[in-house]
């Protein structure tokens, strides 16, 4: 995802929607039966709740992922099935993998709207120090990402960005060949600036959130921080707002590219991984809603 949301908004989003993608995990199942533990322990990263909020959190929690595992999971198995029938194309047009991304983008839409009322409780009963706290984590998080991703000259920011979409990707296609590298490179490059205006946006969209939990006591509070979390395009700058409508397309032109130019292996071992991540979530019990 490229905005980050408040914390515990992020975490529901990251951890239950899982970057299906781009996620080398192979022991999916495990993971997803864990949630209702680890989202609460990457929430302690952000905020330290006192015993009263995390009992008050668990059921709400639990709601959540039940909701989740009842409503959500069945639509990510079509969605892989779907996934898989179009990469199994000699060579996918880039337009049905922007679908395939537009219906991952209506999944973190469905995820907010879930747990709207559950952030808004909880961050009107934050104290002070619990905000300072916040506030502390979320700059110590920019200043990583802006020594990591921002500081370095522009042409090794490039070069790290090719690096890591090769390493998200051996897992699934394995050994890249001569062209597959190039497609990359060529992705990389063009993005260019990308990682200056995702870093700004996300503080953005931070300053925002700092003036609406100021006035967390006010009448609108509910209606501000509702629209933070449900409606994040329309804090997006002009310039972002372009960037990221290119780089979405850039992506799929890049797995377009990417799987016309793979062999028979690599595609083998593809489609092998995506049946594997779709019998993994197929056999997850939920309880009954």
């Amino acid at each position: 995802m490229s905005v980050l949301r408040w914390p515990a908004a992020k975490t529901l989003l990251l951890l239950l929607c899982l970057s299906l993608l781009v996620t080398a995990c192979s022991r999916l199942g495990l993971a997803y039966r864990n949630l209702d533990w680890l989202v609460p322990w990457r929430l302690n990263d952000y905020l330290n709740l006192n015993s009263q909020q995390q009992a008050w959190l668990k059921p709400r929690l639990q709601t959540h992922l039940q909701w989740h595992c009842n409503v959500e999971l069945p639509r990510y198995i079509d969605w892989l099935h779907t996934t898989e029938s179009i990469l199994k194309q000699p060579q996918p047009d880039s337009s049905q993998l922007l679908e395939q991304f537009a219906q991952f983008d209506a999944v973190l839409k469905r995820i907010s709207v879930e747990i709207t009322p559950t952030a808004i409780e909880l961050l009107q009963g934050l104290s002070e120090q619990q905000v300072n706290e916040l506030y502390a984590a979320l700059d110590e998080d920019n200043l990583e990402d802006r020594q990591d991703f921002l500081d370095p000259p522009l042409t090794t920011q490039i070069s790290e960005r090719q690096t890591r979409m090769q390493e998200r990707l051996q897992p699934w296609l394995g050994r890249l060949n001569n062209a597959q590298t190039e497609h990359i490179a060529d992705w990389a490059n063009g993005l260019s600036e990308q990682n200056r205006l995702w870093l700004e946006n996300r503080q953005r969209w931070q300053a925002e959130l700092r003036k609406v939990v100021a006035e967390r006591d006010s009448a609108d509070f509910a209606e501000q921080l509702r629209r933070l979390l449900q409606q994040r395009e329309s804090f997006y700058s002009d310039e972002y707002r372009a960037s990221y409508g290119r780089s979405r397309q850039a992506m799929a032109t890049l797995f377009s590219q990417l799987l016309s130019s793979s062999d028979t292996t690599q595609r083998e071992r593809l489609s092998h991984r995506l049946r594997d991540l779709r019998r993994d979530l197929a056999e997850q019990q939920c309880e009954a809603a």
